[in-house]
This record gives C-alpha cells, structure tokens and sequence, in this order.
C-alpha cells in the first residue's frame, strides 16, 4: 500500500472537489441583497462595482454603497444599493 503526502492528497481532493462543483447560482433579493454560491475568486471590490468569478461566468455587480460579507468556501453576500448586474461567459 501507498503511503501518500499531505501535499498529494490536498491536490487529489481539490481536483475531485473541482470536478463535482458543476454549477453557480445567484439569489436576487429586490435591488439590496445577491447571495453568490459557487463563487471561486473576488476579482475587485468597493463601494461601486463588486466583480466575482463564478464557475463559469464572471460577474459584475454595479451600484452604491456595496458591501461583501460571509465570505465562505464558496460564496458571498452582496448588500448595498444595486444597479446592474452584468455576467461575462467563460471566467
């Protein structure tokens, strides 16, 4: 039997983990409130405009007074005063 690295198995268990997140989703509270799961990276953020990488699409959220909490293993909470959001295939 095999003895494997922590460094192996850190790697084995992110490649599986990548193959099983398939999807994203946004959830759209009025104009205050976006729940992001299955967000990969925070690209920018301030008061104005929030862009995140998403599984297959990038985001960009536009408006006023943003602000990101919750940020977790894989997603985040947008509050503040939104205007658009704008998704760009292919991340």
């Amino acid at each position: 039997m095999r003895n494997f690295s922590i460094k192996e198995l850190a790697q084995g268990y992110e490649r599986i983990k990548t193959r099983l997140r398939q999807h994203s989703s946004l959830q759209i509270t009025d104009n205050r409130e976006i729940i992001a799961d299955g967000c990969s990276k925070i690209v920018t953020c301030d008061d104005n405009v929030v862009i995140i990488e998403q599984i297959r699409s990038r985001v960009t959220i536009t408006g006023s007074g943003l602000k990101m909490r919750n940020w977790g293993t894989d997603g985040v909470t947008i509050t503040g005063e939104i205007s658009s959001v704008e998704f760009t295939k292919g991340a």
